[in-house]
């Protein structure tokens, strides 16, 4: 194959992975698809019709953001993060949101509070049903959209990332019992930004941090493994 046909060939592969890509990392991060989860790379080609090449490198991609775990002669899982590991992703979130917070306090708008607000309504209104993966990637992304409005875009890179792996850390230890992120405390967060005081809305996001940290409280409890054919459908 010429040169030019590479590229052409690789840059139709693109879309593709990052279809599989996007479905995968969704669904870790609203804790359908549970660490441990085999990754066949038959099922997923299958369901994207799509080559083992691609599926490969969306699951490489996933690899390198520490989601997914290459056992020898097993194939691909979804990682399965160590007591240890855990307490490190946790560090480095309290150290990079409360600089995020503290930076957005000094800046923040009236038209961003507003858009926090109507966030934290969507967390609210999808709360009611225990182990809603909707309201799972809500709290989520309510840390996403302050770092964006932050304004630091190496920032929101790393915390995607964290943010994906405290959720396989909450399937992997948390007790379910209630919500992994509290709306009650998101809306405590905005308040302190709707002052403008940097420190207490330094305070806040690592109080709330604490609080996730104690809901993730290593105890076995595990919710029932789903099959990878029904998650990829719900996130495809």
């Amino acid at each position: 194959m010429s040169p030019s046909a590479r590229k052409a060939s690789s840059k139709a592969a693109t879309p593709r992975i990052d279809l599989i890509y996007n479905a995968l990392s969704r669904a870790i991060l609203a804790q359908d698809l549970l660490p441990g989860t085999k990754l066949s790379e038959e099922t997923i080609g299958s369901y994207f019709d799509a080559s083992r090449t691609i599926v490969r490198a969306a699951l490489n991609r996933l690899h390198t953001e520490s989601l997914v775990e290459f056992k020898q002669n097993r194939g691909a899982f979804v990682a399965s993060p160590s007591i240890e590991e855990s307490r490190q992703v946790f560090e480095a979130r309290n150290c990079i949101e409360r600089e995020v917070i503290s930076r957005l306090a000094e800046s923040i708008t009236d038209q961003q509070l507003t858009a926090l607000a109507d966030h934290i309504e969507k967390e609210r209104d999808a709360s009611g049903d225990e182990d809603n993966p909707a309201a799972i990637l809500l709290s989520g992304e309510f840390h996403l959209l302050a770092a964006r409005m932050a304004g630091n875009d190496v920032f929101v890179g790393f915390l995607k990332s964290l943010i994906s792996r405290t959720s396989l850390i909450l399937a992997q230890h948390g007790r379910h019992e209630e919500s992994d992120c509290s709306v009650d405390e998101h809306l405590s967060i905005v308040e302190a930004l709707r002052q403008r005081d940097a420190g207490a809305a330094a305070e806040a996001i690592v109080e709330h941090l604490q609080h996730v940290l104690a809901r993730s409280n290593l105890l076995d409890t595990r919710r029932p493994v789903r099959g990878l054919q029904e998650v990829l459908a719900q996130y495809s």
